[in-house]
């Protein structure tokens, strides 16, 4: 009981250096704070009394701040006490810390709450203090919660209804796709990731803010090139087309026959044309030039001869 009041005691502990010195606030140690906690709830289901009485040591320290004074302290304790009430409380006897966060929620239910209040709290601009190993440490944290206790993940999700859920949840979402069926899910062809890479929809996500698309660069779902490379790919498409097109007689006069590519072919006759008139008589000139110098040194060769 001493060692699980220890890291209670040291939860609050960061929470408040996180609020009013941050400087010395450590991410690192606050979560694995935060996991040890965690990791004692379920034996607390053997041992009800423990469980009653980290319930009441939980319930003091909660009133001794508003749990809304920072993001942090909301996410953390909202969320945690969350995961006690379903882990550690079996028979409704190690439930009045949960029931005090539960009274302060405008929704009750857990997964209402952290879909439509909390999650979104993730994605508020300079929530966290900007502190991107934060965010997604509890980005994942609710993608868990929701494998456990929320609807499971539709593997098959069309991506009409992924377009119809809020920007916050589209990366809770993913984020619960990624834990259940695997990181690299972006790989599968048949999959939701896959289509939305193909038509760019990641793209227009990461523009909606830096958090946004430092999660689709971790992820790998942003497809970056640079300018150069893209042309390179522009003119090597272009290329593959045009020789493929004069490859075969056939396939030209059908490709011709079509408004926009008979544009582009006869606009590049025209212009090879004129390079042409432009090109042959420089080249004729140099030649005639050359001819003439190689004419009058022979001459010379040959008046010299015959002296």
């Amino acid at each position: 009981m001493s060692e699980i009041r220890s890291y209670i005691d040291d939860i609050f502990r960061y929470l408040d250096t996180f609020e009013s010195r941050y400087g010395e606030f450590q991410a690192d140690a606050f979560i694995q704070t935060y996991n040890g906690i965690y990791a004692v709830f379920q034996a607390l289901r053997q041992q009800r009394d423990k469980a009653i009485e980290v319930d009441q040591y939980f319930l003091g320290r909660l009133r001794g701040a508003p749990l809304t004074s920072s993001d942090l302290r909301h996410l953390t304790l909202q969320l945690l006490i969350s995961y006690f009430e379903s882990e550690a409380d079996v028979d409704g006897q190690s439930n009045r810390s949960y029931a005090y966060c539960r009274d302060l929620r405008p929704v009750k239910r857990d997964v209402p709450f952290f879909e439509n209040h909390l999650v979104p709290l993730l994605f508020r601009e300079g929530s966290l203090n900007n502190n991107y190993q934060l965010n997604r440490f509890f980005l994942r944290e609710f993608a868990r919660f929701m494998q456990r206790f929320g609807t499971p993940v539709d593997p098959n999700l069309a991506p009409e209804k992924f377009g119809g859920l809020v920007d916050s949840l589209k990366f809770l979402e993913l984020a619960r796709r990624r834990l259940e069926l695997g990181e690299e899910i972006i790989k599968d062809r048949g999959s939701l990731e896959f289509h939305l890479r193909q038509v760019d929809a990641f793209s227009k996500l990461g523009s909606l803010g830096r958090i946004y698309e430092a999660y689709l660069r971790e992820w790998d779902y942003l497809v970056t090139t640079s300018f150069w490379s893209r042309l390179s790919k522009s003119l090597s498409e272009t290329w593959g087309k045009v020789r493929g097109a004069f490859s075969n007689w056939r396939y030209l006069r059908l490709v011709i026959s079509q408004r926009k590519p008979a544009y582009a072919y006869y606009t590049i006759v025209m212009i090879v044309m004129i390079l042409l008139a432009i090109l042959i008589p420089r080249w004729w000139g140099k030649h005639s030039d050359a001819q003439l110098e190689k004419f009058k040194a022979h001459s010379q060769q040959v008046q010299s001869s015959s002296r």
